[in-house]
């Protein structure tokens, strides 16, 4: 399998799409199935043509892929991998590394709250600078009218912004006030100035008007005026009614005491009525309402009228016997009869006889609905949000919710969600119609910055306006310090993200060194902690931040970047010199030799990413190769793989293979012994080698050695004359030594009995035994025996196949007494030739 991927280096603006082709060529000998991916890419940002193509041997398709960026992604280098994987071997995997140039792209808008201010000499102005490229912006604001005639005070002057970070500028702008006539319009616009700023024919960032009213306008002065002509005619009029008033107010004294003589008379009695008045939202007591009792002659007058105290209690005496009903008012507090009806035909008449006392009333009275309003200020509040609760420390929810197992007490920021509601881009916020009175926690809020909590006592039927609330851009911190193998990391680069939200700082490089502090991070939340310096690899943690909280005493390590493996190779009565080192991520590949000079075997590979995990490869034509799974960490130590922290060495064998033994022979009794002079034939394809058994010295006799054999597949063939050969097939491992050591079958023979007539021969008749071919010519015989007293005799381990005479003498060289037939002995047959000697 082939891969190769052009361009190796592109540019991709984020949000246009990027072509890059990918060739992949199937070398293997059958159809294969691949799958393609890109690596260091979303997903959403990939789309291949076919991720998935199947190939014929030999065959090579070409892949378009589309690389998207999004919008926002930030500027510089970034490398994406193209990964190729074989369906049908999961281990041949190809991958070819891409760098893509993400340029540059500075965007900064700028809004300026609120746009028109009127004031005296000073209108201050709030600037919100949001960086929405994808790239650092270093700018400051500058401000320009076109009398020149205004002065503009930035705070701060200016201000680095990371991609998605905006801030708030605040604005000064002073003129010189003028005494007295119209208001002045004292336009300007704001714009950058900066290395990446707009150029100064661009339209402004943003324009504001500072309306300038004079220390005395026109319509002061016809106000004062008036107010003097007004004055004088109140004077007139309160001399002349004043004696008016004096009579009045003794005719109305005179009516009052009037009336209370009578409404004395009427409430003359014994009777007393007692009970207690609650609030609808709360169940507290209602202090300083009004109990008024109605008796059934007149429902429309009240008998006696009662306010009240501080326990919500009520007693009224001195009533005469009859059927009263009674109602409760009070500011804030919609007219309730008890006990909880809102008519008084719906109410329940309390019956009262002479001299009785009724206690134990219990009226239930509900305020009015309350109405909250108020501004939210703060760098950003558009998009921000109201949530009211009713806080879970205070009454009626205290100590009603218990929490869960493993949470924390109820505080006053957490509480029962009553209304939630938006904030304006200007601020502004309006909760209407809120069930009171009650306690409520104001909860403001957005994504990207610290909430707020202000907890409000709302009276019954309140209409409170001008709450004031502030949006915070974070009130949590992280604090710690950077360190490496050799101590403090100065200068390094401390990224806290979490969301939209970026915070960005750098070491200390002075005392404390490497030290670092966040600031400015909104809680509760969870930020990934990226930690980078150059020279060393990247750390990354998370971290959790709870309300209001200042994290301290966070220890960040930094590993190196970059490393090397080193190491030994040694080949046992060889040289270790020349072999290849393969080092290998998947990603990046290194290769090298080992070295012939002193120390012979040495060898180093440099440029490593780390931390990661390495396949190291040994391998030389000759030599078994070794594979290794080395890991370092990221200061470059060997913590798997290896027994040494420092050294990753490897012992390499010899890649040929032996086979050897010890060939036997049974005999005719069945016993086994080694033999001599076997042929042994070891065969594949067309390469052969052939050796024989050793004979001598007797303690070697049978013993056979086939060196330097590749790998393979072998046919092993044991060959000698007399006996039926036999072979195996033996697969050889490299630097296998394989033991193979046969038993061949018993070896031809040759045997029977001498008879004369009817009876055995004598004992030590000369039994010889010619080859056929030999027989009558000057070669004598190729073996000798004599008959034992039973006439039998017998010729062991004779050559086959072949054709033999056997012959009977007298003697050796005596006279011949008889002659057997031409006899054909085939290999390991064990042939019987029974001879008979003529009588006359």
């Amino acid at each position: 399998m082939r891969l190769s991927v052009e361009p190796r280096r592109a540019v991709a603006t984020p949000g246009t799409p990027t072509m890059l082709g990918v060739v992949v060529t199937n070398g293997s000998d059958v159809i294969s199935g691949y799958v393609l991916r890109v690596l260091g890419a979303d997903p959403s940002w990939v789309e291949i043509e076919d991720p998935s193509p199947r190939l014929f041997p030999g065959e090579s398709v070409s892949v378009g892929i589309v690389l998207t960026l999004p919008e926002g992604i930030p500027a510089g280098e970034r490398r994406v991998s193209v990964q190729v994987r074989d369906v049908t071997d999961q281990a041949a995997i190809a991958i070819e590394d891409v760098t893509v140039d993400v340029p540059a792209l500075p965007r900064t808008t700028v809004s300026l709250e609120p746009a028109t201010v009127t004031a005296g000499k000073v209108a201050g102005f709030a600037a919100v600078v949001r960086n929405d490229g994808n790239t650092v912006q270093h700018a400051r604001l500058v401000a320009r009218d076109p009398e020149a005639a205004t002065t503009y005070t930035f705070d701060p002057d200016g201000f680095s912004l990371a991609p998605g970070q905006s801030t708030s500028v605040a604005l000064a702008a002073s003129a010189k006030r003028p005494f007295v006539g119209d208001p002045l319009l004292r336009p300007f616009e704001l714009r950058l100035e900066g290395p990446s700023a707009p150029p100064t024919d661009a339209p402004p960032a943003a324009s504001g008007v500072f309306v300038q009213k004079p220390l005395l306008s026109r319509g002061m002065l016809g106000l004062l005026g008036l107010l003097l002509a007004i004055s004088t005619f109140a004077l007139i009029i309160t001399i002349a009614l004043s004696s008016v008033v004096g009579r009045s107010a003794a005719d109305r004294d005179l009516a009052i005491q009037v009336a209370q003589a009578r409404q004395a008379a009427a409430q003359t009695g014994t009777s007393t009525v007692e009970g207690t008045v609650i609030q609808l939202s709360t169940g507290a007591p209602a202090q300083d309402v009004t109990v008024l009792l109605f008796g059934a002659d007149d429902p429309s007058q009240p008998v006696k009228t009662q306010a009240t105290g501080t326990d919500g209690a009520f007693a009224m005496s001195d009533l005469p016997a009859g059927e009263y009903t009674v109602q409760v008012t009070g500011a804030g507090f919609a007219p309730t009869w008890y006990p909880s009806a809102a008519a008084q035909p719906d109410a329940q008449p309390v019956e009262l006889t002479t001299g009785q006392t009724v206690d134990g009333l219990t009226v239930v009275v509900g305020g009015v609905p309350a109405t909250l309003t108020g501004t939210v200020t703060g760098a950003d509040v558009g998009g921000a949000q109201l949530t009211v609760e009713l806080p879970l420390d205070v009454p009626p929810l205290a100590g009603e919710v218990q929490p869960e197992a493993g949470e924390a007490t109820a505080t006053g920021s957490t509480g029962a969600v009553v209304r939630t509601v938006p904030i304006g881009a200007d601020g502004t916020f309006e909760v209407a119609d809120l069930p009171s009175p009650a306690v409520y926690d104001l909860v403001v809020s957005k994504a990207g910055f610290a909430s707020a909590v202000q907890r409000v006592d709302v009276a019954a039927g309140e209409d409170r306006s001008g709450i004031q609330l502030s949006l915070l851009t974070g009130d949590g911190s992280i604090a710690g310090s950077v360190s490496g193998a050799a101590g403090p990391v100065g200068g390094a680069t401390v990224v806290a993200s979490a969301g939209q939200v970026v915070v960005e700082t750098v070491t200390l490089t002075e005392e404390p060194v490497g030290s670092f502090t966040l600031r400015g991070l909104p809680t509760p939340g969870t930020y990934t902690v990226v930690v980078t310096a150059e020279g060393f690899a990247p750390a990354t943690l998370n971290l959790t931040l709870t309300p209001a909280q200042e994290l301290t005493g966070v220890s960040v390590l930094l590993g190196q970047d970059q490393s090397s493996i080193s190491g030994l190779v040694t080949v046992p009565g060889g040289d270790p010199s020349g072999v290849v080192v393969t080092v290998t991520d998947g990603a990046v590949t290194a290769q090298t030799v080992t070295r012939s000079s002193a120390p012979a075997g040495s060898w180093e590979v440099t440029g490593l990413r780390l931390p990661s995990t390495y396949t190291v490869t040994f391998s030389r034509a000759d030599l078994e190769s070794q594979v290794l799974s080395v890991s370092l960490d990221g200061f470059g130590n060997v913590t798997s793989g290896a027994p040494s922290a420092t050294q990753v060495n490897a012992t390499l064998r010899a890649a040929d293979g032996t086979i050897s033994g010890v060939v036997r022979q049974s005999t005719t009794t069945g016993a086994t012994s080694p033999v001599g002079n076997v042929t042994v034939t070891v065969s594949s394809g067309t390469t052969q080698r052939v050796v024989t058994t050793a004979s001598t010295p007797a303690s070697e006799v049978g013993r056979y050695v086939v060196d330097t054999l590749p790998p393979g597949t072998y046919t092993v063939t044991f060959s000698r004359a007399g006996t039926r050969p036999t072979s195996t097939i033996v697969v050889l491992a490299a630097s296998q030594n394989r033991d193979l050591s046969p038993v061949l079958v018993a070896p031809a023979a040759i045997s029977g009995t001498v008879t004369q007539g009817s009876a055995q021969v004598q004992a030590g008749r000369a039994v010889l035994l010619y080859l056929a071919a030999q027989y009558g010519t000057a070669a004598g015989p190729v073996a000798t025996t004599t008959t034992d007293s039973a006439g039998f005799y017998s010729f062991q381990d004779v050559s086959a196949p072949e054709h033999y005479i056997v012959e009977v003498r007298t003697t050796p060289s005596g006279t011949v007494l008889v002659t057997s037939t031409p006899q054909t002995v085939s290999a390991s047959q064990q042939l019987t030739v029974n001879l008979s000697i003529p009588t006359d």
